[in-house]
């Protein structure tokens, strides 16, 4: 799915940042997107209600706690500026275990430009995230299809909403660096996953969507690069 001028049509918070150019990331067809825009993500919630009580048995007599769980991973992707979130369902019937997989975007801005290097060091000598071990942490430069960017992999423990638990997760960070007329825009793609025993099938799977990732410019025509994806999800500037 393609969004034109409008990046509400997916679901996004239009007060998250964004490059002035446009982009579209392949969003593979088991994920679900959630809609982050505070106008209509509540409505949105409650049909993806009633297509996980539709589909999995007893998730119906929980749902009052999982739109609770639903809401605060909303809320919390709002506040740290998430621009697109979407999700693969997880078997399990509780709320904890709605969600089998993440994959976020977000974009930062760096005012003197994007220092992959300075980039590299920080996440090799970053303070370790809960329950990991940073010997055990993976930051390379790799290359994608508009130059290179920095991958971190790790195993990290995360919060379980609405509860006191902690689950152990991979997660996958792709920092990818935006072309002219955006330098100095970095794009952020974070996947996670409950599935640690999977961690090098993951890694690859986050690789491949990241490689999807294109960037627009006027009336919609990708900048140069090889290749180009579709089924895509993405935001074209207005005007």
């Amino acid at each position: 799915m393609t969004a034109p001028a409008d990046p509400t049509e997916v679901g996004v918070d239009p007060a998250a940042p964004r490059p002035p150019i446009g982009f579209r990331l392949d969003v593979p067809d088991r994920f679900t997107s959630l809609d982050l825009d505070p106008a209509s993500s509540d409505a949105s919630l409650e049909r993806l209600l009633d297509e996980r009580s539709a589909a999995v048995p007893g998730a119906a007599r929980q749902r009052t706690r999982a739109r609770q769980v639903l809401q605060r991973v909303v809320a919390e992707h709002r506040e740290a500026g998430v621009f697109l979130a979407s999700y693969l369902a997880g078997a399990g019937a509780s709320p904890g275990e709605m969600i089998g997989a993440s994959l976020t975007l977000a974009w930062r801005r760096f005012a003197g430009g994007v220092d992959l290097d300075g980039l590299t060091t920080f996440f090799r000598e970053d303070d370790a995230a809960p329950g990991e071990d940073p010997a055990r942490r993976g930051v390379r430069r790799i290359p994608l299809p508009y130059g290179e960017a920095v991958r971190v992999v790790n195993r990290q423990l995360a919060p379980v909403p609405l509860t006191a638990r902690r689950q152990e997760v991979v997660v996958v960070q792709h920092l990818v660096p935006a072309p002219e007329p955006a330098a100095g825009w970095l794009a952020v793609l974070t996947a996670s996953t409950p599935d640690v025993a999977g961690l090098e099938d993951f890694t690859g799977f986050a690789g491949r969507v990241a490689a999807t990732l294109e960037f627009l410019g006027e009336a919609g025509r990708p900048l140069p690069a090889p290749g180009a994806p579709t089924g895509t999800i993405g935001f074209v500037p207005g005007g």
